[in-house]
Parts: structure tokens; sequence; C-alpha cells
């Protein structure tokens, strides 16, 4: 080997300790990042001796990436799950809670009980009605956080609508640069880790498949299918309620015009915080208003006045269904959502509780106690004893098919807390997974401040024996010129 060729090589090597050295510095300043990923240089062999620097490559495992992006999605439903249903039972409490619909049912029993004892006692009077009152309140205040929670998903839906559509135009414009960088040669690892960081973000909304093509191009499509982007980045559309009541149906979420959840999606998304707001939404508040609602209707006709006929009437008593300021008349209602945020206690019983003993508080000419009657608590009695009756309930809402009022009311109070107590357990799983998940993604990818720093001591001998190489050919070539 010439001395030429030999200070080349010494050049050459200085060079390129000189850009790892700047790599490892790269690295050490992104170690508390936990979206950068570690970075290398690839070297080459020059032909006449030496090395260079290639390019740059960074670690990474698609896998074990698409296994952590999948658990974000699984445990960004669970979240948003426990925390709408969290919401609602901050409102109306369990069993034992005294602002209960079954603590304020178990209020009314007793007040009846008493009044049936002492029917001429004004006060015990005015205390049942007011014990209706209080009950009739807790089913308005029930529906209002159900309809409060769906508000409040719609909005979540809405605002995350807008920031996907802004993260898809950031991550067309990355991948664009990627793209052009890779053809080039050109250093683009920090483009790719801002890319995945956009996936993982994405992730949190929808669940993910994710595939990377010739050239470092990526796509995205949801887990049931539908095109998020490729080649260019598709529309995420969601038009939001400005209120809710039991009525109303909420939008639809559409990805690439096509509807993601509901009986008209023909490819339902699985996972993310957009499944868990629409599942709630449309489908699980839907049930526990359908649950309360069926309360409410079983309260108006428990309490119900009936004519003699034929054919026998029933009319609104103490417990009346309201719009517009006047009692609906629930024959002639097709369905009942709503009743819980409608249902109150009649006007005229209000102004003169004795109607509650006596009878004709619908004003249909329905007495109970009258002439030498007039005063007793036979009336008082029977509503008691159809509180206690056997009554049919709707099945397909989940809380049971048959029972009296009061176990309704245990049995819907407890499917929401089965139903909390579930997407707390899967939050508390789903952490653990993710947790696991990126654990493991960053032993593999992630930078080791240790390994760092030993290889920066291996550069820095490299480059002390480049140097001393350099000094060396100096001396020699020093000698040879003194020599001539």
């Amino acid at each position: 080997m010439s001395l030429l060729s030999a200070f080349s090589s010494a050049r050459s090597s200085l060079a390129t300790v000189s850009q790892q050295s700047a790599l490892v510095s790269r690295n050490v300043a992104n170690a508390e990042n936990s979206a950068a990923t570690r970075k290398f240089a690839n070297q080459t062999s020059l032909i006449y001796g030496g090395v260079s620097i290639g390019s740059i490559s960074q670690s990474s495992n698609q896998a074990l990436f698409a296994s952590m992006t999948s658990a974000n999605a699984s445990l960004a439903a669970a979240d948003v799950t426990y925390g709408a249903l969290n919401s609602i039972r901050s409102v109306i409490g369990d069993t034992d809670s005294i602002a209960s619909p079954a603590a304020r049912l178990a209020e009314l029993e007793a007040a009846l009980s008493q009044y049936a004892v002492t029917p001429e006692d004004t006060q015990t009077a005015r205390a049942a009605v007011s014990a209706a009152s209080d009950l009739a309140n807790s089913l308005n205040a029930a529906t209002d956080a159900v309809q409060t929670a769906r508000t409040d998903a719609d909005r979540q839906l809405a605002d995350t609508a807008n920031k996907m559509n802004s993260l898809l135009d950031k991550f067309e414009k990355l991948n664009n640069k990627i793209m052009v960088g890779t053809a080039t040669g050109h250093d683009i690892t920090d483009e790719v880790d801002q890319r995945d960081q956009i996936v993982t973000e994405l992730s949190g909304y929808v669940g993910l498949n994710v595939q990377v093509r010739a050239g470092n191009d990526m796509t995205l499509h949801t887990d049931s299918g539908i095109t998020l982007f490729e080649t260019t980045a598709r529309q995420v559309e969601f038009s939001p309620k400005s209120a809710y009541d039991a009525t109303v149906v909420g939008s639809s979420f559409k990805i690439d015009g096509v509807s993601v959840s509901g009986t008209s999606a023909g490819m339902p998304i699985k996972s993310g915080s957009i499944y868990g707001l629409l599942t709630f939404r449309d489908e699980t508040a839907v049930t526990l208003q359908g649950q309360f609602d069926e309360i409410a209707a079983s309260l108006v006709e428990t309490f119900s006045e009936t004519d003699a006929g034929p054919p026998a009437t029933s009319w609104s008593g103490l417990f009346s269904i309201t719009a517009d300021g006047s009692s609906v008349d629930l024959g002639s209602v097709a369905s009942k959502a709503g009743f819980a945020g409608r249902i109150s206690v009649a006007a005229k019983v209000v102004a003169e509780p004795s109607y509650l003993r006596d009878g004709n508080i619908s004003g249909q000419s329905i007495n109970y106690n009258t002439g030498s009657n007039s005063g007793f608590s036979d009336r008082l009695n029977a509503l008691i004893a159809s509180l206690s009756g056997q009554r049919s309930f709707d099945g397909t809402l989940g809380a049971g098919t048959s029972g009296t009022i009061g176990d309704y009311i245990a049995s819907s109070i407890s499917w929401l807390e089965d139903k909390r107590s579930a997407a707390n357990d899967n939050v508390d799983y789903q952490s653990t997974v993710l947790s696991r998940a990126q654990e493991s993604l960053s032993d593999v990818t992630g930078i080791n401040l240790d390994e760092e720093m030993a290889h920066l001591l291996d550069l820095e001998r490299s480059y002390q024996a480049s140097s001393k190489l350099i000094s060396t050919i100096g001396e020699m070539i020093d000698s040879i010129l003194q020599i001539v």
C-alpha cells in the first residue's frame, strides 16, 4: 500500500467517524422521544480503499408496530365507552344511592304506606306526592344524563373527523416526501418516524391495517377494509346533531363515502374511539334509555285511573307523560321513546294531594272515595298492591321480561353497572396489552443510551487510530523529504 492510498483511507475513516458521531448525538438527543427510532449508518468500501457512509437506516419491526397500533385502537374504544358510562352512573348512582330511581321508588312506597295508615292527614298526603315528584325527577335526570352523554359522544365524533382529516393531510405530504427521498437516496428516517407517529394517532381513532409498498409507499385501511389512504388521503365525514333526545337518531360516520357503523354499514369498523363512541351513542345509550322509558310507562299505568266501561278505559292518574305542556293519552302513542324524560306528577294532585286518595285526578269523574266511603284508604292500598304486583317488560332491552317495577329498576341499574364494570376491566386489560406492545417495540426499535455510549467509545478509538495513522504518514513523508 502506498503512502497516498494509506493517507486516503485514513482520511475517509475520519470523515466516516465524524458522520457516525453526529448520528450517535442525534440518537442521544432523541432518547426521551418515544416516537423516535434508532438511526444507524450503512458503510460501504471505496474502490481505492477507505470507507464512506452509503445511507442512513433505522431500526423497525412492522409486526410489533402493527400489534402496538391494534392495542392502541382497542384501548381507545374501551376508554371512551367507560368514560361515557361513568358519566351516566355518576348521575344515576347505584341501588343504594339516595337519588337513584330505586331509592326514590322505595321512598314512594313508604310514603304511600304511611298515607294509607293516616288517610286524613294532609302532611302525609303531601309527603306521598313529594316522593312521587322525586321519583319522576330522578327519571328525568337519568334521561338528561343519557342524552347529554350521547350529545358529548356526537361532539367527540365531530372533533375526531376534523382531526383525522388534518392528520391524513399531513400523512399525504410526508408520504410523498418519503417516496421522493427513498428514490433519490436522501436521509428520510426522521420523516418515517413522523409518519409512523401519525399512524399511531390515527389508530386511536380507528383500527388500522397498514401496508408498506415498493418505494416506501404506505397505505392505510380501516380494520374493516375501508381505504383511509392510498396515493391520496380519503375524506372523513360527519355532521353532528345540535342536541339529543330519546327520539333523535345520530348521523352516520363516513370514511371515503362509506358508513362505518349501523345496520346500513357494509364494512363496520371493529375498534378505535370512533367504534366506541358510535356503539355507545347508537346502541348502549339507546338501550338504557329504553329501560328508563319502560319504567316510566309502567309507573303511569300502575297509577292510572280506570273507568267502569264498557269498555273499560284507563286515564293518567298520579303520573302522566306530557308533551308541549299537555298530558299524552298513552293509548294513542305508538312508541314509549322519551317517556322517562317527560314523566311528571299531575299538577292537579300537586295542588290538592287528597286526589291521590280519592281519585279523579284525570278529570274523568273516576272517584274511589265518595259519600260514606270518603276519606278511606282503599285506593291507596290498591296502589301499593299494584306497585308490588308482577308486570311484563320489553325483553329486548336486557333488563328482564317480568317482575315488579322495583325489580326492573334494580335490574336496569345492575345492567348499567355490569356494562361499566366490564368497560373498566377492559380498559385495564387493554392498557396492559398496549404497555407490553410498546415495550416490545421499544426494545427492538428504540434508542438505548448505554448502547449509544458504547458505540461512541468505539468511534473514539477508531478516530484515534485513524489520526495516529495520518500522523505516522506525515512523519514518514517528512523523513523522505529530509533524505531527498
